[in-house]
């Protein structure tokens, strides 16, 4: 690798930083600096020895997979335009084999801090609007605080942040008063969540909270059931009692439910009947789906048929029910296997990473419940750079980083292979403890 490459390499590290940050933000600043990245990609070069990194690692394998299916599913869809243009819409979950070959794996912790950056900025200008201390247009149509383009992002985003943080603050290596920052900025998050109209982000928030209390108390499992089954209840009560936003959601839900056989027009009760003509579909072709991007027309018809009144829809809310309408039960495996792979890889490794490994599929398989995420923009993002960040391999790092001549920077003094390795204080505050040795470029 010659000068220029290695600058270019360089300047390519930080920008995924900057993606990073970007990711709640904004969704222009995402596609620029996307496609910064990906020229950064091809000038910097060592192409043979990126590619040797990516065939060996399993969930780029996944992605292929994925990838596979869905053109196979062109052979016979209705439509190839709609098809590649289905395909054309998760362009962002193919750059995970990009972003993988481009994460440094030593600065794993920065890209974290600038999710964190870029999510706390969005809560606090919430926050602030919620309380009339700055005004902003930050209004849906119904009035609801929320970001405009991000909406149904937001909520599961921040529950991912607060999972973030918290596990830092039981598990990273960093000071008293760095553990009290984190703790400070987590009571922010939690009841900026309750505030939020993201019902998904809600509900992955008490999952993932779960999750965090088995994996604190993994030796005595009796003890943090207990814990879930006091606690869980009573941050939704207090959740309920004193966020107004909250309670009217949660009573909407129950509402929509009880008066859906009379009125479907409701926002639970659009989604129900998106599921149940979507199930008709899939019924009629099980195992080959109506084949990539056929999804539209197959549930206009459907929707002619058994709900002519109400709208059609090119989403199903569900990237469940979507991938099995296009590509049937190979299409379901598919995208199951994007994610068992992780929680695989997860169970292998024993970093310190290993209960975000597990958290981070998690958190996507419960959010993919209400809607298609992997096909939402800033989502579709989030799924691949930080999977690429969480699922590096420290080895394939280390061996591409020779042969390429760019030196890894490890930190050779730490000798537990167990503790989470911080990163430079000056970065952001919560993220670690000072190692000069991290931030080397």
């Amino acid at each position: 690798m010659n000068l220029f490459q290695h600058r270019v390499s360089r300047i390519n590290s930080w920008l995924l930083i900057l993606l990073a940050f970007f990711l709640p933000l904004s969704t222009s600043g995402i596609t620029v600096t996307a496609i910064l990245i990906i020229v950064c990609w091809l000038l910097e070069g060592g192409l043979r020895e990126k590619w040797r990194e990516i065939v060996v690692n399993p969930v780029c394998i996944a992605v292929f997979v994925y990838l596979s299916v869905m053109l196979i599913g062109l052979f016979w869809t209705h439509s190839f335009p709609a098809g590649f243009e289905a395909i054309r819409g998760q362009w962002q979950i193919f750059l995970l084999p990009l972003f993988l070959t481009t994460v440094r794996w030593e600065r794993r912790w920065w890209y974290v801090a600038a999710f964190i950056a870029g999510i706390t900025i969005i809560m606090l200008l919430i926050d602030l609007t919620f309380l009339n201390i700055i005004h902003y247009n930050l209004t849906d149509s119904r009035g609801h605080l929320t970001i405009v383009g991000n909406q149904i992002i937001y909520a599961p985003m921040l529950a991912l942040a607060i999972y973030l943080l918290m596990h830092q603050v039981i598990w990273g290596s960093v000071t008293r008063m760095q553990r009290w920052l984190m703790l400070a900025l987590t009571g922010l998050m939690i009841p900026s969540l309750f505030i939020s109209v993201g019902r998904a982000g809600q509900v992955v928030f008490f999952i993932l909270f779960a999750l965090l209390v088995f994996q604190y108390f993994r030796q005595n499992l009796f003890k943090a059931s207990l814990l879930i089954l006091v606690t869980l209840p009573l941050i939704f009560t207090a959740g309920y009692r004193l966020s107004p936003i909250f309670r009217e959601r949660v009573d909407l839900v129950q509402q929509n439910i009880m008066t859906f056989e009379k009125n479907q027009f409701t926002a639970v009760g659009l989604r129900l009947l998106f599921w149940q003509n979507s199930w008709e579909i899939i019924r009629q072709s099980p195992w080959f789906g109506v084949g990539t991007g056929g999804f539209v027309s197959a549930y206009a018809q459907v929707n002619r048929q058994r709900s002519p009144d109400m709208p059609a829809t090119d989403n199903p809310h569900n990237q469940y029910i979507l991938s099995t309408v296009q590509q049937g039960l190979f299409g379901l495996l598919s995208l199951l296997t994007l994610f068992l792979v992780q929680i695989f890889q997860a169970r292998r490794a024993t970093d310190g990473w290993q209960r975000i490994r597990l958290a981070f599929p998690l958190f996507f398989l419960v959010i993919m419940m209400t809607d298609s995420y992997l096909k939402s923009y800033s989502s579709g993002f989030l799924f691949s750079l930080f999977s690429a960040v969480f699922f590096k391999s420290k080895i394939s790092w280390q061996l591409r980083s020779v042969t390429s001549g760019v030196t890894p920077i490890i930190d050779q003094s730490k000798k537990d292979e167990t503790s989470i390795e911080p990163i430079n204080r000056s970065c952001i505050i919560w993220a670690g403890t000072t190692d000069p040795g991290h931030i080397q470029n």
